[in-house]
């Protein structure tokens, strides 16, 4: 029995050196719940899953010039995905630069916000897409990232990566007035960023 407890902590520890808990910040400014997971293949692969999830409404109000106030309505940026991703670095693992290489699927439900800097669910530069409709539906899509691993003090580590590549979207649009019918369903396809990433990361050893 002992035998096989020291080889169990014996394989815990082992597995333990080759991985990373990570957090976004970037996401977390949004409110965006996320964790990601760092697994050491070798000397220079890793494999890395991500996973976001935002459930939050906000309420948004429309005033008059004098401030009073003339329409309430829900404002939301809910949303879920998943981004798996094969990571090669160029030294070691956990050291220094990386290329990858990521799919990403997810839903969305989004609008009444002006808070983004570009309207991509209608195809529109500006705001005014997401502010004035609700886009509710679902992505998937593939891309190619780079980044850059910097130590910070014994286990945290600051992460900084940027991808991109291409999304498909299947989308129903809506008013953000509550009661209103569908007004659309369209498709549209992106190219464009497909992560940006500020992560603080812990390595467990």
């Amino acid at each position: 029995m002992f035998v096989i407890c020291a080889g169990w902590m014996t394989a815990i520890a082992a597995c333990a050196q080759k991985v990373a808990v990570k957090s976004n910040v970037l996401y977390d400014l949004t409110t965006t719940i996320n964790v990601g997971l760092e697994y050491a293949l070798s000397d220079r692969w890793t494999v890395e899953i991500s996973g976001n999830y935002n459930p939050w409404t906000f309420t948004q109000t429309i005033k008059n010039g004098d401030g009073t106030v003339l329409e309430r309505y829900d404002g939301m940026l809910r949303h879920w995905m998943v981004q798996p991703e094969m990571r090669r670095w160029l030294r070691h693992t956990f050291d220094g630069h990386f290329v990858g290489l990521h799919v990403l699927a997810g839903q969305y439900n989004c609008g009444g916000l002006g808070i983004l800097p570009i309207g991509w669910a209608d195809g529109r530069q500006g705001t005014d897409g997401l502010q004035n409709k609700r886009f509710e539906g679902w992505m998937a899509g593939a891309g190619a990232a780079y980044g850059y691993l910097l130590k910070l003090k014994g286990r945290l580590w600051l992460e900084f990566s940027i991808g991109a590549g291409y999304l498909y979207l299947d989308y129903d649009k809506y008013s953000p007035r509550e009661n209103k019918p569908r007004e659309d369903s369209r498709y549209a396809h992106y190219f464009g960023l497909t992560k940006v990433g500020v992560s603080a990361v812990f390595l467990l050893k």
